[in-house]
C-alpha cells in the first residue's frame, strides 16, 4: 500500500508541476507572439486598433487612427505639456479599461507611445507628431485571439520537456 501511495503522489507531483509550467508557458507565449506580431508602418499594415491621443484643454482622449479624418484638427491638439499620463474607466460589467501615453521630444517633433488596454486586448501604438501631422511608426497587439496558438506551443514544449526529462532519468539510471 505504501508503494502505491508513493507512486500516486509522485505522479501527482509531476502532473502538478506540468500543469503550472503549462499555464506559465501560455502566458509567456502570448507575450512572445505579440512581440512577433509587431507591425511597422513602412513595411506592413498596422493593427486596426492603432490608437492616438488627442488633447482638449485639460484632458485627453484615445482616438482610433482610422477615425481621425472625421475630426477637425482645430478643435484639439496632439501635444501636451504633461509628458506622461494615464486614465482608467469602467466599460460596464465591472470591466476596467485604461489608456496611457508618454511623449518624447525628438529633433523635428514629438514621438508618442500609447497603450490602450481593455479586458480582451492591449494595443501599443507608436507615432510621431510633426507640424500637427500624425506619422505612424509601429503597433503591437496583445490579444487572447492568440490563445490557441499559445496553447499548442505550450503543449509541444511540455511534451518536449517531459521527453528530455525521461531521457536524462534513463541515462542517469544506466550510469
Amino acid at each position: 500500500m505504501k508503494k502505491i501511495m508513493y507512486i500516486f503522489f509522485e505522479k501527482l507531483k509531476i502532473y502538478t508541476i506540468n500543469f503550472v509550467i503549462f499555464f506559465l508557458l501560455i502566458k509567456i507565449f502570448l507575450y512572445l507572439i505579440s512581440y512577433y506580431d509587431i507591425r511597422y508602418a513602412d513595411k506592413e499594415t498596422l493593427h486596426g486598433d492603432f490608437t492616438i491621443v488627442v488633447f482638449d484643454d485639460e484632458t485627453f482622449y484615445p482616438l482610433n487612427l482610422s477615425k481621425l479624418k472625421d475630426f477637425q484638427k482645430e478643435d484639439f491638439s496632439f501635444i501636451s505639456k504633461k509628458k506622461v499620463d494615464r486614465k482608467e474607466w469602467d466599460a460596464g460589467d465591472d470591466t476596467p479599461s485604461s489608456f496611457s501615453y508618454s511623449i518624447k521630444k525628438i529633433e523635428n517633433g514629438h514621438q508618442i507611445e500609447t497603450e490602450f488596454k481593455d479586458p480582451e486586448r492591449t494595443v501599443w501604438s507608436t507615432y510621431q507628431v510633426v507640424d500637427n501631422n500624425i506619422i505612424p511608426i509601429k503597433s503591437r497587439l496583445y490579444a487572447f485571439d492568440y490563445i490557441l496558438l499559445a496553447i499548442v506551443l505550450a503543449l509541444l514544449t511540455i511534451y518536449g520537456l517531459n521527453y528530455i526529462w525521461k531521457y536524462f532519468r534513463i541515462k542517469l539510471r544506466v550510469n
